[in-house]
């Protein structure tokens, strides 16, 4: 019997070929198993916030969705610090495999936009799927005694200093919101940092901060409450889920339509069938009236995008954002 038809009597031609294919998969990648069986395992989904915010929310719908869609589990990871840079480098730095993704809120396009120091780049990421746009209410205190955007603004300026805003560090979405609304208006606001905007919410409704610029969604079980009061939205037209609230436009305050984006990116070079299978899956869920109407009660604009146009949508972000940093003379943190 030769040294071949001896190995071939110990192990069956199949069991050959699935040993060869592990002892190189040891040595080198092997994208098309991982991607035909994929995913074979949990997901991480990471969210550059603490539980409880707005990204934090739309991230558990979502992954629920992704797990009954899939059959596996999709996992809500929080990797809260420094206005998302934390959770957000976590991802870039991750394997390409797909198993760890991100929920942004836009830092992705934002940071690098406003601060070129900033350890990553659009990219640095895959796109897989737009999914709404989120404009931005601005909250005050119930206690402070205004009653619109034109009363808190003369408030503002008969109390030079003495008005707080919240936000959850320099450079955040919350920060340049809010000098952006100083510079146009002309108001001596101070900054208030926060680890997330939670626990910014709870500072809000304690009256330690007065004002602050935040998603919709975690100001919806104060609104009309003796806790703090909607004064204006930052989309183009109303929100259903707050009708009541004006538009900044409406309110006296031209050229104020500031979104951020809700989307899910992967590392680059994720491979494009594991991004495409994800997109189809979040572009589906995304057409689910359940989903939809979740996500409306909450104040989004639903926009699902795939991955091209995903990548286009980021690119106009980016100069956005520079333009926004060059209007309120941001310097980046050393």
């Amino acid at each position: 019997m030769s040294n071949q038809d001896h190995v071939g009597a110990l192990r069956p031609p199949g069991r050959i070929k699935s040993l060869f294919v592990a002892a190189a998969c040891g040595l080198m990648a092997c994208p098309a198993t991982a991607q035909g069986d994929y995913p074979a395992r949990a997901v991480q989904v990471v969210v550059a916030y603490p539980a409880g915010g707005g990204t934090d929310t739309l991230a558990r719908l979502i992954t629920v969705e992704l797990g009954k869609d899939f059959g596996q589990s999709f996992v809500v990871v929080n990797k809260p610090g420094a206005s998302g840079l934390i959770g957000t480098q976590a991802v870039a730095r991750a394997a390409p495999d797909g198993y760890t993704l991100l929920i942004d809120t836009g830092n992705v396009t934002l940071r690098p936009a406003i601060e070129p120091s900033t350890p990553f780049k659009p990219k640095d990421f895959a796109p897989i799927a737009l999914l709404t746009e989120s404009p931005v209410a601005l909250a005050v205190n119930a206690q402070v005694p205004v009653n619109s955007v034109a009363e808190l603004v003369a408030y503002s300026k008969a109390n030079p200093g003495k008005v707080n805003y919240a936000s959850t560090g320099p450079g955040s979405p919350q920060n340049l919101v809010s000098e952006l609304m100083k510079t146009k208006a002309g108001l001596d606001w101070q900054e208030v940092p926060y680890q997330g905007g939670a626990a910014a919410l709870t500072d809000l409704t304690a009256d330690r901060v007065q004002v602050m610029f935040s998603n919709p969604v975690p100001l919806m079980p104060y609104a009309n409450t003796q806790r703090l009061k909607v004064l204006a939205v930052t989309s183009r037209e109303r929100l259903p889920a707050l009708d009541s609230v004006p538009t900044m436009a409406q309110s006296g305050q031209a050229d104020f339509q500031i979104g951020f984006w809700n989307g899910v990116l992967a590392p680059a070079g994720t491979p494009a069938p594991i991004v495409a299978k994800l997109s189809a899956s979040l572009l589906k869920i995304m057409k689910m009236p359940a989903v939809q109407d979740a996500l409306m009660r909450q104040g989004s604009v639903l926009m699902p995008l795939g991955p091209q146009a995903f990548a286009s949508y980021m690119t106009e972000d980016s100069a956005r954002w520079k333009q926004i940093a060059k209007t309120i003379n941001y310097k980046p943190v050393q």
